[in-house]
């Protein structure tokens, strides 16, 4: 019997010039690279063989067929070319053909002069089969370009993706990637390697895959599996002697070392949970000799640190293709499902985020169930977790800390998606050392922080939920309350409310009120160590929630670190709340209209949100807490003034937008990042040049610790702020890079601009020219808004100085008439609505780059200088409404979009064939148009073409 092999490479064996060497190395790079691989080089032609080339090629997973220029002259050859063509058809087969020294047309050619070589009532079928397997897309060619070694790591890549997808889906890619990282390393060294994922992401399957390619060409080697219990059951010597088969009887060291130091090892250590044992195993490599490697798999990236492994590589989840794929095969047994299981298939791809333990479960689950079955598995899968991912998973999570899992359980109830920032600082206010906690989930593959948020994957979501509500199912151990399941009895019940049993135990709340089948009333007696209180409704987010405070409420926990609560149903907070320990107060449209009154200790206090609290008047209370850094009062409409801000040093982020009462705003604190004045009834910023250390307005950005940059950007914002008619000298905030006056309509002259500026918004302001401080000494500045400045009337000398300039935007500036000079690297130019009467052929040459044109309903506009088609960049020219543009001389070659409606023109240019990318072209409304030209069936890619209303 012949062992399954995962390639046959199907040749005529009695050509014995490629047999000894196209062959023989195509056959090498196989093994090289861990395939297995079926190459018979016997010459013999007996029956025996026969048998085993049709074994052979009946189990291979890929069949490489090599047109050679003498293929047609064995009837052997032929006849296994028939057999792998039958096993396409039948089983599914993979067939390559290769084209060596000869074509498609040549091996075609031979298929026709078969019938006078062979006499035979098979040449039909061989032909057929010839013709099948030479017409398959993909095939490889040999060519006097490339060597032969080229094509052979072609042929070897590709049949090795095709393995890949019909095998362990995604490896290949990923093992790519290991190899570039062990390449990195020098030969003569021990190499080391250590891949890095969450549990069931394939981390096994991949060192696997690695130490299968590798092994080869070690002298030595071992993959130990579940590293941590068999060194705690076998010890350093019972390991090498079952892994590296070494003596048992040598009991010196000195002497096995000596022995091992002597050879090339692999060695693959599995699942290393602890780093002593593995460290004490590897003794810092000083066992092995120069080049051996070393591979670790760990859930924990500082378990790889403590390895000292010089590489360290994350394995991501497969993407959508490669989790489709995987489904589709454990459920459906094929690579791609059914059209009418497609979406059903999608909610289980989506819900398994890219791992494979998941998705394969899941899909066995759904084994010979019928699409009413599956959406029922769906739904349960969203309430419960499938237990085999669930204990999976959950032996992770029994390995960390105990301070590790209240953050993890603080993560996944209260915190997944927010500001890591806000996060610590909430964690810090219980005592927790967040930094190191969150690092150590980080490390270990329970959380992760992208774009400065914490987030967590799908599955460990799931295996928090599940733990709390586990943790939940009797009264007196519940810590965290989670939506209306486990929280009725919170509600419900008065006796159980009104005592102590199991509530003072009570940690967190997160009650989504829309999912509460009954209205009812809440009181906090008793939960003395509640940290976190959240209450919203996720159906209708301003909805005012079906849950009341008894009374007068007199007691909130006072032990506090985030109150949410939307809609707070109360005018005020009660009296004796103790806010000592509040770190986040988030009540957005609240019936507050006063906070607490009086002196309260504020010193905790960081973050405070109570926009669109439409009935709030005064808050006067915030001037009290002295590390506040963010006050969001948006859209408070009665709300008439605002604290002094002056002496709270570490406020960044203020926003007053739409407090249309506010008509002053007080000394602004050095430390402000970001300022929200728009809509505000602000009619000066005198206070700004006030403060003694406005100079260091935004020089503490410097020092922000952010992932996202967003989060150091300076910001000063007075969009729709009507009444303000002048600012003052606002060059002294160096690090300002965004200002917003959109709107401002009585503002008409602006004396400086801070250095760092990158965007400017002017729009719908009184200004009559461009600052030409903006030209020659602000030299950042990426994009400039002054759409609808009906009093500008001309753009100064000096604009090509603006060398970063990549959007100007002058639309609606109906008094425009002349421009002479534009910024030489603009990608977008708007100059809809404008006076212009025409467009300078000298402002060709400074708009190379730009992308987009718009000069629509400009009415005065009667021609395009010559020379447009020097635009290469230009893909979008906008003309409709220029109703005296008559004639268009050339146009960019590169134009995907044209809109011309609504023009004088009579007809196109014969160029406008040449625009081979053109996809839109707008012609409705053209009065004198008579006839389009003959170039126009050039026109390919062309999607929209509107004709409407051309009535000549």
């Amino acid at each position: 019997m012949v062992d399954g092999k995962e390639v046959y490479i199907s040749f005529n064996r009695w050509e014995d010039t490629i047999r000894h060497s196209f062959v023989s190395h195509l056959s090498a790079e196989f093994q090289r690279k861990g395939v297995s691989v079926f190459a018979s080089e016997d010459s013999a032609s007996d029956d025996r063989f026969a048998e085993e080339s049709d074994a052979a090629i009946a189990k291979a997973r890929v069949s490489v067929v090599i047109f050679s220029e003498n293929f047609a002259s064995s009837k052997g050859c032929l006849n296994e070319f028939l057999k792998v063509s039958k096993c396409r058809r039948s089983k599914g087969l993979v067939v390559v053909p290769v084209f060596y020294g000869l074509t498609n047309s040549i091996v075609k050619k031979h298929c026709l002069e078969l019938k006078k070589m062979y006499p035979d009532d098979k040449v039909d079928e061989w032909r057929n089969a010839l013709w099948d397997i030479a017409d398959l897309r993909g095939g490889h060619v040999s060519s006097h370009k490339r060597s032969d070694s080229e094509l052979v790591e072609k042929i070897v890549a590709d049949v090795r993706q095709k393995l890949d997808r019909r095998g362990r889906i995604g490896v290949y890619s990923r093992l790519t990637k290991i190899e570039y990282l062990l390449c990195k390393q020098p030969g003569c060294i021990i190499r080391s390697l250590g891949i890095w994922g969450m549990a069931g992401i394939g981390k096994t399957t991949l060192a696997r895959a690695a130490y299968d390619q590798l092994s080869r060409d070690f002298e030595a080697s071992c993959f130990i599996e579940d590293f941590d219990r068999e060194f705690q059951e076998k010890g350093f010597f019972g390991l090498l002697e079952k892994q590296l088969g070494v003596n048992p009887q040598v009991t010196r060291l000195s002497i096995l070392l000596k022995t091992l130091r002597s050879k090339r090892i692999l060695l693959v250590l599995d699942d290393v949970r602890k780093p002593l044992g593995a460290t004490s195993f590897l003794c810092e490599f000083d066992w092995l000799g120069p080049g051996s490697l070393i591979i670790v798999t760990s859930q924990d990236k500082q378990v790889l640190v403590q390895c000292q492994v010089n590489e360290i590589y994350k394995v991501q989840g497969l993407n959508k293709h490669e989790s489709l794929q995987l489904f589709s095969r454990c459920a459906f047994g094929k690579d791609v499902p059914d059209q009418n299981l497609l979406e059903l298939s999608m909610k289980f791809v989506d819900y398994a985020n890219g791992n494979p333990l998941a998705l394969s479960i899941c899909g066995k689950n759904l084994k010979g169930k019928t699409p009413l079955d599956m959406k029922s598995v769906v739904l349960e899968l969203k309430r419960h977790l499938s237990d085999k991912i669930f204990v999976k998973l959950k032996s992770s999570y029994d390995a960390l800390s105990v301070s590790e899992k209240e953050i993890f359980l603080d993560i996944v109830f209260t915190f997944r998606g927010a500001n890591v920032d806000n996060v610590m600082q909430s964690l810090a206010g219980c005592g927790f050392f967040p930094r190191v906690g969150i690092e150590a989930l980080v490390d270990k593959s329970f959380v992760t922080v992208s774009e400065n948020r914490v987030q967590v994957n799908n599955l460990i979501y799931d295996v928090g939920l599940k733990i709390i509500n586990d943790q939940s199912d009797e009264i007196g151990m519940c810590y965290r309350f989670v939506d209306a399941s486990n929280s009725q009895s919170l509600i419900e019940h008065k006796e159980i409310r009104e005592s102590e049993q199991g509530y003072e135990d009570v940690k967190a709340i997160n009650l989504d009120t829309s999912n509460l089948p009954f209205k009812g009333h809440i009181a906090f007696q008793h939960m003395y160590n509640l940290r976190y209180l959240t209450i919203y409704s996720s159906i209708n987010p301003t909805k005012d929630p079906d849950l009341f405070l008894p009374g007068d409420p007199q007691f909130l926990p006072p032990e506090l670190r985030l109150l949410h609560w939307t809609c707070y149903p109360l005018h005020s907070f009660p009296q004796n709340f103790g806010v000592q320990y509040l770190v986040e107060l988030n009540m957005p449209c609240s019936k507050l209209k006063k906070l607490w009154g009086g002196t309260k200790n504020l010193e905790v206090l960081k973050r405070i949100t109570l926009s669109c609290s439409v009935q709030l008047l005064n808050v006067d209370e915030l001037q009290y807490s002295p590390n506040i850094e963010k006050i969001d009062l948006k859209g408070c409409l009665e709300l008439q003034s605002f604290p002094d801000t002056g002496q709270l040093q570490h406020l960044r982020i203020v926003d007053l937008s739409t407090c249309k009462k506010i008509k002053s705003f007080p000394k602004v604190p050095p430390s402000i990042r970001k300022l929200h004045l728009q809509g505000t009834g602000i009619r000066d910023l005198s206070s700004l040049n006030h403060s003694s250390e406005s100079q260091r307005l935004t020089r503490k950005l410097e020092n922000v610790s952010s992932s996202n940059q967003d989060h150091r950007k300076q910001v000063l914002k007075l969009k729709d702020s009507s009444h303000l008619g002048s600012l003052p000298d606002i060059v002294i905030f160096e690090s300002l890079e965004v200002l917003d006056f959109s709107g401002c309509s009585e503002l008409e002259d602006i004396q400086g601009f801070p250095q760092n500026l990158k965007r400017l918004y002017l729009a719908k302001t009184a200004i009559k020219e461009v600052p030409s401080s903006l030209c020659h000494h602000i030299s950042k500045l990426v994009k400039l808004d002054m759409e609808n400045c009906e009093r500008l009337r001309d753009l100064p000398m000096g604009m090509s100085n603006m060398k970063y300039l990549a959007v100007l935007k002058l639309s609606g500036c109906s008094n425009l008439e002349n421009i002479k000079e534009l910024p030489r690297n603009l990608k977008e130019l708007y100059l809809a609505g404008t006076a212009v009467k025409e467009f300078p052929s000298t402002l060709l040459e400074t708009l190379s780059e730009v992308v987009l044109l718009d000069l629509e309903n400009c009415k005065k506009l009667q021609g395009l200088p010559t020379g447009m088609s020097k635009l290469e960049f230009l893909v979008t020219l906008k003309l409709s409404g220029c109703s005296k543009l008559e004639i268009i001389v050339d146009l960019p070659l590169n134009l995907i979009e044209l809109y011309l409606a609504g023009t004088a023109i009579r007809e196109l240019p014969p160029s406008i064939g040449d625009l081979a990318l053109l996809d839109t072209l707008d012609l409705k409304n053209c009065n004198r148009l008579r006839h389009l030209p003959m170039e126009m069936h050039n026109l390919n890619p062309l999607k929209v073409l509107d004709l409407s209303n051309c009535m000549k």
